[in-house]
């Protein structure tokens, strides 16, 4: 019986990995954060798999362990901290996954002249820049100034052209929108 777990519990294992190498969408470094709801599955312990959402003091509580803190960290980092703490008093040599199942709501503004000003919602699964959100808002109308976008982030203000945004190719130069962030877009001068 206990060569028949092992192997089931085995099989599971790789099964699980093998999704996620093959095409998982990789969220790796998404960051989790207050309100998100995560999903802690103890491979072999169906009694521990939970959904657990994040206080807004950025932690869980999950089976024996109280207040874990997960805010700032990426579900990787979470089944590595849950897999030693577990392993500490609890459990041998546990098999910890965790995987977001409800993203927080994150936000971003657009003001000016954008076909629909306002709150675009920034998807937790995926980096938009700030020509994707500009997209999401509907684009700039006739009157918007192509020369001057300007972006606010973590209050301090950089001004863009669209030219500039569509040239960056570099990865490391990509503006990426977080949430609070502005995007303000300015009327032409006539």
């Amino acid at each position: 019986m206990t060569a028949m777990k092992n192997w089931t519990t085995g099989v599971l294992l790789a099964l699980c990995l093998c999704g996620r190498a093959m095409g998982a969408e990789d969220n790796s470094d998404y960051k989790i954060g207050p309100q998100d709801v995560i999903l802690i599955d103890v491979v072999g312990e169906k009694d521990l798999n939970r959904e657990c959402r994040v206080s807004s003091s950025g932690t869980v509580t999950f089976a024996w362990l109280t207040n874990v803190e997960v805010k700032g960290k990426t579900t990787v980092e979470i089944e590595t901290l849950l897999r030693e703490l577990l392993d500490r008093d609890y459990l041998v040599d546990p098999t910890v996954m965790v995987s977001v199942k409800e993203y927080r709501a994150r936000e971003a503004s657009v003001l000016g002249p954008v076909n629909r000003p306002g709150t675009v919602i920034l998807p937790g699964e995926q980096k938009l820049t700030i020509m994707d959100v500009i997209g999401r808002a509907g684009g700039l109308t006739k009157l918007a100034n192509e020369n001057k976008i300007q972006f606010t982030h973590a209050g301090k203000t950089q001004t863009f052209s669209i030219e500039e945004l569509k040239k960056v190719t570099d990865p490391s130069k990509i503006v990426y929108v977080e949430p609070g962030d502005i995007i303000q877009t300015i009327e032409k001068l006539f």
